[in-house]
């Protein structure tokens, strides 16, 4: 192969990279001319070199360090191989990641949306609703009154061994009845959502992966103060036996907070859900 010299205003040229890049990557040794002209300290640099210049540019497209790009071109080609592969692996993750992370997004701005700015509030309406993938937690002596910091304590070190965190909106199960007083109301679990496929080994008694199923749901939204709760509950037993609803007989609470200013005073909204069976 025939060589040919090249300024480096050529190769800046050729490469797309500025001079001044081009002489600090001389100045760190990364990237350095073939030889000086020792006359008037013009840099020099064979055809052959922009090969490399290449790859500096590939590796620093990876979000690599001008360090670690220093320590890549070190390797043999077998290592490099390697080196690669566990790049793809790592980028293969964190596209995954951001994709979690999307789905989080589009369900908050859901959530914000059906909670926030539900504009029939106390209000029966028939949602229509996809498959929630939940983590939740078996428990039989938690009322609606109580505050089960020590349950969701267990999910929310499940959902950080998913790679997952924990939503902001969470809630309960329980069997429909006419109870006498929220006191009497006992969940059957507590959950909160996931987005994350991950498989993971559960080592928490009464704690699995679960779905609450797609369908319609009839559904009231409100704020969390005076007797609302117990109001909106009786209008939905109201609705379900006026209209001889065919129902299936667990009520979903989700509650949201709405002021996460961590000096003010607890608010939230809450919304109570019952599927409809399907016909």
């Amino acid at each position: 192969m025939k060589v040919h010299y090249l300024t480096i205003g050529e190769v800046a040229k050729l490469s797309n990279i500025s001079v001044q890049t081009l002489r600090f990557y001389d100045r760190i040794d990364l990237f350095k001319p073939i030889k000086i002209d020792p006359n008037n300290q013009y840099r020099y640099y064979q055809n052959t070199q922009l090969y490399y210049l290449d790859i500096i540019k590939s590796l620093k497209y990876l979000g690599l360090s001008l360090e670690e790009v220093k320590s890549v071109l070190t390797l043999s080609p077998e290592e490099l191989v390697n080196y690669l592969a566990d790049q793809e692996n790592r980028i293969e993750e964190e596209f995954k990641r951001l994709i979690e992370t999307k789905e989080v997004l589009k369900r908050k701005k859901e959530q914000i949306q059906s909670f926030v700015l539900e504009s029939s509030r106390m209000h029966i309406c028939v949602k229509k609703m996809p498959a929630q993938k939940i983590v939740k937690i078996k428990t039989s002596n938690i009322s609606i009154n109580d505050i089960p910091n020590m349950e969701y304590g267990v999910i929310s070190k499940v959902l950080e061994d998913m790679g997952s965190v924990f939503d902001t909106l969470y809630g309960g199960a329980y069997s429909l009845d006419r109870y006498e007083s929220l006191d009497d109301i006992h969940y059957d679990y507590l959950f909160t959502h996931t987005v994350t496929d991950k498989e993971i080994d559960i080592n928490f008694e009464d704690v699995e992966i679960s779905t609450i199923p797609e369908g319609e749901y009839l559904s009231i939204t409100f704020a969390l103060e005076d007797n609302a709760y117990e109001t909106c509950y009786q209008k939905l037993m109201d609705y379900i036996d006026q209209h001889q609803t065919k129902i299936e007989p667990i009520v979903y609470d989700v509650w949201m907070p709405i002021n996460f200013a961590a000096s003010n005073e607890d608010e939230f909204l809450v919304e109570l859900k019952i599927r409809l069976q399907a016909t």
